[in-house]
């Protein structure tokens, strides 16, 4: 028995990874979440145990050590960093750890309690997957690397460029879309009949909608075909501020779409300055429009570093591959 523990009630790539992992396991499964809408899917691929999320950190510590005794686990895999759980873990006495840290640079705000519990559950020494070598090295501990993966097949679409820059992000200040809606103007300047894209929802799309009035700029929301729309654009642009392993710049370039890209967490290591894409600044709209006019106007590079990402791709983010190397983990 494998017991999953996730402290988040949204729903993301974070989500996604547990729900392949949850697919590909063959041993029975308990998830231990938070109560809500976004997570009932997983209910169809292990027994989902949801806890009221008003709780407290204390109330959460209790709950998570009453469920861990009650299931008796092998292991347990905390699917993102959640300090609390790896105290409850070893309250509960089960005999392995497991974490995945997905975004090391994630800045981080707590107050004196959130502090006190970020020190006392990474004393407790849970072992760490990391996505990226790049993660890795930025947070200096132990682990072992492990890829996230991509369903390729549901990428294995034409690509039929529409004079369209791109982006697909969950609308938040993180992924700097911002920054993508002032380099606009910029580009506008050299390919005056460009338009813009972006997928995605979030807290801040009211915000940024203002930004963006006046200018050749479409916020499409939520969209389940994003393949589709990624084969449509010229151009993917992600000026994100801070990454893990980013899934949206990979889901771009399998589609076999150029990419520019800010030179954070694992996008370094999926974004190859000239090989696989182009980097810029973080919060520099200047750089990020002189890259993507670069793309859309030199035809060859564009072509050339798009057939290489998405040969890497192919190679190295499958669904099966990430499983083999978790599974493998665990045993």
């Amino acid at each position: 028995m494998i017991a999953y523990l996730h402290q988040s009630h949204a729903h993301g790539a974070v989500e996604r990874y547990l729900e392949q992992l949850l697919r590909g396991l063959d041993e029975a499964a308990v998830v231990v979440a938070p109560r809500s809408p976004d997570l009932e899917a997983l209910a169809d691929v292990a027994e989902l145990r949801p806890f009221d999320p008003a709780l407290d950190s204390v109330g959460r510590l209790r709950h998570l050590v009453r469920e861990l005794r009650r299931t008796r686990p092998r292991l347990v895999h905390v699917v993102d960093v959640w300090p609390l759980a790896f105290l409850a873990a070893r309250i509960a006495r089960v005999p392995r750890v497991v974490v995945t840290h997905h975004t090391p640079e994630l800045p981080r705000s707590d107050n004196a309690l959130g502090r006190m519990l970020w020190r006392l559950g990474w004393a407790t020494n849970p072992e760490v997957i990391y996505t990226s070598e790049a993660d890795r090295a930025h947070d200096g501990r132990d682990g072992v690397v492990i890829p996230l993966g991509i369903e390729l097949d549901r990428f294995d679409v034409p690509w039929a460029p529409g004079g369209i820059v791109g982006a697909v992000a969950r609308l938040v200040e993180q992924k700097g879309i911002d920054t993508l809606v002032a380099a606009v103007p910029l580009v506008l300047e050299r390919h005056p009949d460009v338009r813009f894209v972006v997928v995605g929802e979030g807290p801040i799309r009211d915000e940024l909608e203002r930004l963006a009035e006046g200018l050749p700029v479409e916020f499409l929301g939520h969209r389940e075909d994003v393949p589709a729309e990624l084969a449509r654009f010229d151009v993917f642009a992600l000026p994100t501020r801070f990454e893990g392993l980013c899934l949206a710049v990979i889901e771009a370039q399998a589609v076999g779409v150029p990419v520019v890209a800010t030179p954070v967490g694992g996008i370094v290591e999926t974004v190859v300055h000239g090989e696989t894409g182009l980097l810029v600044p973080v919060d520099d709209p200047a750089a990020l429009a002189a890259a993507v006019s670069r793309l859309l106007e030199d035809r060859e590079l564009a072509a050339r570093v798009a057939t290489e990402a998405r040969r890497r791709v192919r190679e190295r983010f499958s669904v099966p591959s990430m499983l083999d190397k978790t599974f493998t983990f665990y045993n």
